[in-house]
């Protein structure tokens, strides 16, 4: 951490840090967005919030399948005893994620019927061609009465998700999808991609229920929701 940014204007609750700042973020710079210690950004901070404040995930013992996972979460859940916890990826070995992480694509999930109490998946169907696939398999593969976090950018302003299969130039879906590796642009729509999937879907805007102060404090985006999907 630089000298230069020590302070208590802002504070991380991933890593319960505090800075004058968090660093600016993304391809259209943020403000306030990244923790110069654990690197989380403001889904990730509004999400382990949500877990602490708002669910049992620190204290109940539970069996956790989480994809694509962050390294700091999987630093942190890894470590947590009360989870049975299972990290999987398609690219484990190129994105670097945790040693113990499993290759596997979410579309042909290798697990049985009902196995998992909680999925958690961020920003991670927006890349997958067959995402209603994925969104099915989660379906399958978790317990009933079991929830799920499958957040992915949602742009308000559109109704119906936009997507182009014939759009593979790695350029061409920087400029209709917004990055290079996502596949799609999710309109309003996603909350019924998930529905039609089987899971009862509450969408969350968890930052609403903070004071200015203290999104800002906490590096919050207005706007951030949360899809929490049940079975």
């Amino acid at each position: 951490m630089s000298y230069a940014l020590k302070g208590n204007n802002v504070h991380c609750p991933c890593c319960e840090s505090s800075f004058v700042t968090f660093l600016p973020a993304g391809l259209q710079k943020r403000s306030n967005a990244k923790c110069t210690q654990c690197s989380s950004l403001e889904r990730h901070r509004i999400i382990w919030m949500y877990l602490k404040n708002k669910t049992n995930f620190f204290k109940q013992d539970i069996k956790v399948l989480h994809v694509a996972p962050e390294h700091f979460f999987y630093e942190k859940f890894s470590e947590l005893t009360n989870l049975n916890y299972t990290a999987i990826d398609k690219f484990p070995e190129q994105y670097g994620y945790g040693r113990n992480t499993i290759q596997m694509d979410i579309t042909d999930l290798q697990f049985a019927d009902n196995t998992f109490d909680v999925i958690m998946c961020n920003h991670v169907l927006e890349h997958v061609e067959d995402d209603k696939k994925g969104m099915s398999e989660f379906f399958r593969v978790l317990k009933p009465g079991g929830w799920a976090i499958l957040n992915s950018p949602v742009d308000q302003f559109r109704s119906v998700t936009f997507e182009d299969a014939s759009v593979t130039k790695p350029s061409e879906r920087l400029r209709l999808f917004g990055q290079q590796d996502h596949v799609r642009v999710y309109g309003t729509d996603y909350t019924k991609r998930l529905s039609d999937a089987g899971f009862k879907v509450e969408v969350i805007d968890f930052a609403a229920t903070f004071s200015h102060n203290d999104r800002f404090k906490y590096g919050m985006k207005d706007g951030e929701e949360i899809y929490r999907c049940s079975k």
